[in-house]
């Protein structure tokens, strides 16, 4: 019985080491480049409407009144973004989140 006792302890102590031996951070291969998008306010041109589609999910009904075509997306809290979505002059496009519970943040140009 006392083998069976000190065999869970030992599997127990070494199961802890590992687990910190795994915090370390590991770094992206030298070939791997990380792209950031500047997101800026949407202008003044562009309409704005918070709806909701098929079965609730909250979305942007955005209108571009500007000159030219305009790159937008939705942001959502607690969720998914929806994709970043190019809107040309006098149309309209609906940014949608994949997820139901998501909340209203803002639309950013992308």
């Amino acid at each position: 019985m006392r083998k069976f006792a000190a065999a869970g302890v030992a599997v127990v102590a070494l199961s802890g080491s590992l687990g910190f031996a795994t915090t370390e951070a590991v770094a992206a291969p030298q070939g791997d480049k990380v792209v950031q998008v500047a997101q800026g306010a949407v202008p003044s041109c562009v309409k704005v409407q918070k709806t909701t589609v098929d079965a609730g999910y909250p979305a942007y009904k955005v209108t571009n009144n500007c000159s030219g075509t305009k790159k937008l997306k939705g942001v959502f809290k607690y969720g998914y973004d929806s994709a970043c979505e190019s809107v040309a002059k006098n149309k309209s496009a609906l940014l949608t989140s994949s997820q139901p519970w998501v909340d209203y943040d803002k639309v950013v140009t992308c």
